[in-house]
């Protein structure tokens, strides 16, 4: 059940991302591209201030790959729950070694 969560938040982000990035690529009408613009960099800061907030307390409690943090940056809190759900594959992976 989780995994379809963390899958639809990621596809619910990766429209959001879409569309802020058509603006940008082709404005939108009127104060439609202000307004979207604003959401983007208010989107970008929250995404960062939880990646300095969830990296900061769990580094040492969560195995941390490079494309993690992208993650985190992408989706936020859904990206951060993929990264938590990954956990016990990558601690068996790391007993093994």
């Amino acid at each position: 059940m989780m995994g379809i969560a963390v899958w639809l938040g990621r596809l619910v982000f990766a429209i959001i991302w879409g569309v802020m990035l058509a603006n940008i690529v082709s404005p939108f009408a009127g104060k439609g591209f202000a307004f979207f613009l604003f959401l983007m960099v208010l989107l970008i800061a929250l995404h960062l201030i939880q990646l300095l907030m969830f990296a900061t307390v769990y580094k040492e409690h969560i195995q941390w790959r490079r494309g993690d943090y992208w993650q985190i940056v992408l989706f936020g809190v859904i990206g951060w729950l993929a990264i938590v759900r990954a956990q016990p594959a990558r601690t068996a992976n790391k007993e093994e070694s």
